[in-house]
């Protein structure tokens, strides 16, 4: 019974034991947070145990095991359950680099460069006597490719005021990395660069998935004869990868036919309830289209002389919602000065309207 006893207690204090000294696990991702200097207290620590104070101690070496760097921060709590390095802690952290070209590297940029590398992490208790949590984590680290944009291209000259947005993806692709991009408009003697920083962007869209980003509904439509700037920005969680270039372009829409007056396109349907309409040399009139683009189904005849056979009009594409058309009417032998037509269309919907015009030749 003696014997019983002894084992209960013995298997008692080993696992009482086994607690104390392997409360804590970690959470790093070498990755995403093994890259910077600055992501190595991004890790998380899980405790099991009951809460405590204690101080962390990451240790990185490469695979030749030389050290990198060492950093260690002052004593901080930790409870039960998920934790993060409080900021104070990774202000007040001491980081004690190694000799060598990588370490050298490592201090002026804060990034670890290309190589294979075991990350440990070590907490202890405030007095340094027992040993909370220990684990370590290889990984092979490459660099990331650059993050290029490719659409809209720098100094570009567009007339698209919806435009979508397109660049390369960031290589390797890290799980869970997503993408942020951000335009906003340029002010008159402002750089690029300040302007992304300081205005208000037009467009702020984070958690996007894939390198494009179609314009956003919500997004107010760019202004011709403004200036825009634009950037992606590739983050998981709430660490940045990377930032790409500051491409900037402009809104300038050129037509190739000369400016028409506003009020030179009438809604047909007005048109055709007035019943008359003086044509100078063309045709200028406006219809709603709903639906998908098609082309536009109409026909012209010669009251004055029905002997007359209006041929080789002009193909109208209409676009899905107000179009504002033109048929030339000119340079086609069959319209006289002085005579009168009648252009049937046939709408989108299905609507026939009868428009009756007289034909003016704009050079007599």
């Amino acid at each position: 019974m003696k014997q019983v006893r002894f084992l209960i207690g013995l298997m008692w204090c080993l696992a009482t034991g086994m607690e104390s000294h392997a409360q804590v696990s970690f959470v790093f991702v070498p990755a995403v947070q093994g890259r910077t200097l600055d992501g190595l207290l991004k890790v998380k620590l899980i405790n099991s145990g009951n809460p405590g104070v204690a101080s962390l101690l990451v240790t990185v070496t490469d695979t030749r095991g030389a050290r990198m760097v060492t950093l260690k921060t002052p004593p901080f709590q930790v409870i039960r359950g998920v934790n993060s390095v409080p900021a104070a802690a990774v202000q007040r952290a001491s980081i004690n680099f190694a000799q060598g070209q990588g370490a050298s590297l490592l201090r002026q940029s804060g990034f670890f460069p290309a190589g294979d590398y075991e990350y440990c992490f070590e907490l202890s208790t405030e007095k340094g006597e027992d040993i909370e949590g220990n684990q370590c984590f290889d990984y092979e680290l490459e660099p990331f490719s650059p993050l290029l944009l490719t659409t809209p291209a720098e100094k570009d000259q567009l007339c698209d005021k919806r435009p979508s947005f397109f660049w390369q993806p960031l290589l390797p692709l890290v799980p869970g990395m997503q993408y942020r991009l951000v335009l906003t408009e340029i002010k008159e003697g402002q750089a690029p660069i300040e302007a992304l920083h300081y205005n208000l962007p037009l467009v702020n869209q984070v958690g996007i998935s894939g390198p494009f980003l179609f314009f956003p509904p919500s997004a107010p439509e760019l202004q011709e004869g403004h200036h825009y700037v634009w950037q992606v920005t590739a983050y998981k969680g709430d660490l940045v990868l990377q930032d790409s270039e500051v491409w900037d372009f402009s809104m300038v829409c050129k037509d190739s036919t000369p400016a028409l007056p506003v009020d030179a396109f009438r809604d047909i349907e007005d048109l055709v309830r007035a019943n008359f309409y003086l044509a100078m040399g063309a045709l200028q009139f406006s219809v709603q289209n709903v639906y998908d683009k098609t082309t536009l189904q109409y026909i012209i005849t010669c009251i004055t002389d029905p002997s007359v056979k209006v041929k080789s009009l002009p193909e109208i594409k209409l676009q899905h919602g107000l179009n504002n058309l033109r048929i030339d009417l000119q340079n086609n032998k069959a319209f006289r000065d002085g005579n009168y037509y009648l252009l049937t269309v046939m709408l989108p919907s299905g609507t026939e309207k009868k428009l009756r015009f007289q034909y003016k030749d704009p050079q007599q």
